[in-house]
């Protein structure tokens, strides 16, 4: 089983939502400031949204990694 096929897609997609949320806030922070249209508004908050659920999904997917290396690991040590 490689592990790697799950882990490294997962941490990826944590890293593009982490970038998203941070475009939205920039962008959200820039139409408070009045130097971005307001109508951007409401695309940023659904994005980051979005990038949210995204960074979740990933978290979901690098703990259930994390407790397969935990349980392959108890087995390995159960058999030695």
């Amino acid at each position: 089983m490689d592990i790697n096929s799950a882990f490294n897609p997962a941490i990826t997609a944590f890293q593009r939502a982490e970038e998203g949320v941070q475009r939205s806030a920039s962008t959200v922070a820039r139409i408070g400031a009045g130097l971005e249209d307001k109508e951007d508004l409401n695309t940023a908050l659904v994005e980051a949204s979005q990038n949210r659920t995204l960074a979740q999904a990933s978290v979901k997917v690098i703990n259930s990694v994390d407790e397969t290396l935990e349980t392959l690991g108890n087995l390995v040590d159960t058999r030695a």
